[in-house]
């Protein structure tokens, strides 16, 4: 199925200028967005249930990046936080647009 265009939207934003979209993980599974200098890794997830949550922050795990990034809808950021916490990843979670967050600590 093709990325909705809030996904692309935030991932083209995530990556910033310089950045990589769709970057290759060593399992063969691809990031969201990974920052020029390969310090923020990010993924998109607008689903909101819990299995391609629970994908999508091992993929972040995978990535080995110091600062994580998790964007979801806001409806459904305190359900990606209980996914980090279970999963026991510290990462930031976002709202698609980025205009809230919060930080969630292993």
């Amino acid at each position: 199925m093709a990325e909705s265009r809030a996904h692309q939207r935030a991932k083209f934003r995530s990556a910033g200028f310089g950045g990589q979209v769709e970057v290759p993980l060593p399992s063969g599974k691809r990031l969201d967005a990974l920052s020029w200098n390969g310090v923020w890794a990010t993924e998109v997830e607008t689903s909101g249930s819990f299995p391609r949550l629970w994908l999508a922050v091992e993929r972040l795990q995978e990535s080995g990046a110091p600062q994580r990034v998790l964007r979801v809808p806001q409806r459904f950021m305190p359900l990606a936080a209980a996914v980090l916490r279970r999963r026991g990843v510290s990462a930031w979670v976002r709202n698609m647009h980025g205009s809230k967050g919060f930080f969630v600590g292993a």
